[in-house]
């Protein structure tokens, strides 16, 4: 039996139909709240009429990674785990609510993994919990990460999450770690880099001059089955599909939804007035705020990742970025 949190997510959704297509029986934790109906429609979206016969090897399971003993009961005969649930979030305001989520839960997942014998954890991080090359050179597996001002509470929260991962591995929990880039896929246009596409198709006249890696989501579902089956533990690998700017990747966007692709650049002056007069409105009105420090910063950031160690490891060859946001829009279509 498989136990894989976070299930209704853009990762989480992708690894349950994966596993399920190659013959898996799954045990899927969800909150009460958790949109089972987008699964449902994702499923059908890949597998058409078949889409029932494998959401039937799903067993849904309610579990809070807060909640200690939750875990302990969903881990009943589980032998595998994928830990793909986080809280995501950029806002000031959620990021003690998002440590103990992201890091604090995922003790506990693995502390309750350890408790019950489990024999391969697998952890879905992201490249935000990675170092950053002091030259500007492709980030590898062994570029350390080193805490700064310019970190957002997301990267801490997950970089908090991987030391808990490693700790467990050294008390006996054979452990995974994978840091997908920016993952897109289909999802709900107000989720993940659902946002991005959102964007483009409301007409967003501006860009930034940033660097950063993308990935298929369907890569990363199938690395974590290519890793589930392996003999592999006790190591990381980034998954990274292309290095792009921003620019580029708005650009294709706009061409697949048939938008308009943003034309104005915004400057590094442009966008940090932008995040404090953002900030002073939504503290004036009790609004979340559309753009942060981090995110505004993060816009000009050029950061570039390696994909060779799971490409050589895994004979695996990514898919381009053209194919995961002609994939993407195809779903905002037809839904």
């Amino acid at each position: 039996m498989i136990l894989l949190t976070g299930a209704t997510g853009l990762v989480g959704s992708h690894i349950l139909y994966t596993l399920t297509a190659a013959g898996h029986k799954v045990r899927a934790t969800c909150r009460k709240q958790s949109p089972l109906d987008e699964t449902g429609k994702l499923f059908r979206f890949y597998a058409g009429d078949q889409a029932d016969e494998l959401l039937n090897r799903v067993e849904w399971i309610e579990a809070d990674l807060t909640d200690y003993y939750s875990l302990e009961d969903a881990l009943e005969g589980v032998s595998y785990v994928i830990h793909s649930a986080a809280m995501v979030s950029f806002n000031p305001h959620e990021a003690q609510r998002m440590m103990e989520v992201n890091a604090d839960g995922t003790a506990n997942l693995a502390n309750a993994c350890l408790a019950r014998g489990v024999k391969k954890f697998l952890y879905v991080s992201s490249i935000s919990s990675l170092g950053r090359h002091p030259e500007g050179k492709e980030v590898d597996e062994d570029v350390e990460w080193q805490p700064d001002d310019n970190r957002s509470a997301y990267s801490h929260s997950k970089f908090r999450a991987e030391m808990e991962v490693w700790r467990a591995s050294k008390e006996g929990l054979p452990v995974l770690i994978i840091n997908p880039s920016v993952i897109i896929g289909p999802v709900d246009w107000k989720r993940s880099s659902g946002r991005l596409f959102y964007s483009v198709r409301r007409g967003m006249p501006f860009y930034t001059t940033g660097v950063t890696g993308f990935v298929d989501v369907r890569d990363v579902s199938e690395a974590v089955l290519l890793l589930l089956n392996s003999e592999v533990v006790n190591e990381r690998f980034i998954l990274n599909g292309e290095n792009m700017s921003f620019k580029n990747f708005f650009e294709k966007v706009a061409v697949a939804l048939k938008k308009r692709a943003p034309f104005i650049k915004a400057g590094e002056f442009f966008t940090e007035i932008g995040w404090r007069l953002n900030h002073s409105l939504c503290v004036i009105f009790g609004k979340a705020p559309a753009i942060t420090k981090d995110t505004a910063r993060a816009a000009h950031s050029k950061a570039y990742y390696s994909n060779h160690k799971f490409s050589r490891q895994f004979n695996y060859s990514f898919r381009t970025i053209d194919d995961a946001v002609l994939n993407t829009a195809k779903w905002y279509m037809e839904n």
